[in-house]
């Protein structure tokens, strides 16, 4: 299957050239919202476990936007939910003030991961997909797709260790604990993605969008579900200034 690089979002310019000096391919952007993770059952004797994980999602992701040439669509993701089962025994087990800094280390864990196939996807499927003719279908293959990478694949993955992370503790016990925990999180997670997909335009401009009616998506994926939807929005002008000049945000 073909693929294109993820580029850094500090690219000068808004086209990219392969090695071969081909015609330059436009730079499309995947702009991704902080996570935010909730616990679905109100328990508060949970609430700092969940404050921790909130904290070391704030800490490390602010608002990232990535740039990846040879993409259809700007995918600007404007709410990432991460659902975390907190009724599961496995889980309540690192609910320990002695584990807290083993349960950092897994949500960092699950956060890289989370991320990593975010952008493998982009990059690897989204020039397969028609936003514009098959709303419903393409967005039901995307899901999928994610679905595919994030949970069916997983424990292939992580039991032959083929989950690589940048930053991985020194310490082998704590480093053992926190995949452990990783483990779990993706377990009992459930995602929901929200925002919009935009077609790229060669010349840049998209300032008539205002005025356009944008495929606004609802993504919900878990171990066990792909769910989506779709509506038709009007794009805020904060939306068109990110996809015209996402240098600049």
């Amino acid at each position: 299957m073909e693929s294109y690089p993820v580029i850094s979002i500090n690219v000068k310019g808004a086209t990219f050239q392969d090695e071969d000096n081909n015609i330059p391919k436009p730079i499309a952007y995947i702009s991704l919202a902080q996570p935010t993770a909730v616990f679905p059952h109100d328990k508060k004797k949970h609430t700092k476990y969940l404050d921790l994980i909130n904290s070391v999602l704030s800490e490390e992701t602010k608002h990232k936007i990535y740039g990846f040439a040879g993409g259809n669509y700007h995918w600007v993701i404007t709410n990432f939910g991460i659902s975390i089962d907190n009724s599961s025994l496995r889980l309540k087990l690192y609910f320990s003030d002695k584990k807290t800094e083993a349960l950092k280390i897994g949500t960092h864990f699950l956060l890289s991961y989370l991320m990593d196939n975010i952008k493998y996807l982009v990059s690897r499927y989204m020039h397969k997909y028609d936003f514009e003719k098959n709303y419903g279908g393409d967005l039901k293959k995307l899901a999928e797709d994610l679905k595919a990478l994030i949970y069916d694949e997983f424990d292939h993955k992580f039991k032959h260790n083929l989950i690589k992370f940048e930053k991985e503790p020194e310490d082998e016990k704590i480093n053992k604990k926190g995949k452990n925990i990783f483990k779990t999180l993706v377990h009992n997670s459930d995602i929901i993605i929200q925002g919009y997909f935009i077609k790229v335009r060669e010349d840049g401009n998209y300032t008539d969008l205002t005025k356009c009616l944008n495929v606004y998506f609802n993504i919900n994926i878990s171990k066990g579900n792909a769910d989506s939807n779709y509506d038709l929005k009007f794009l805020k002008s904060e939306i068109i200034e990110l996809v015209s000049n996402p240098l600049r945000t």
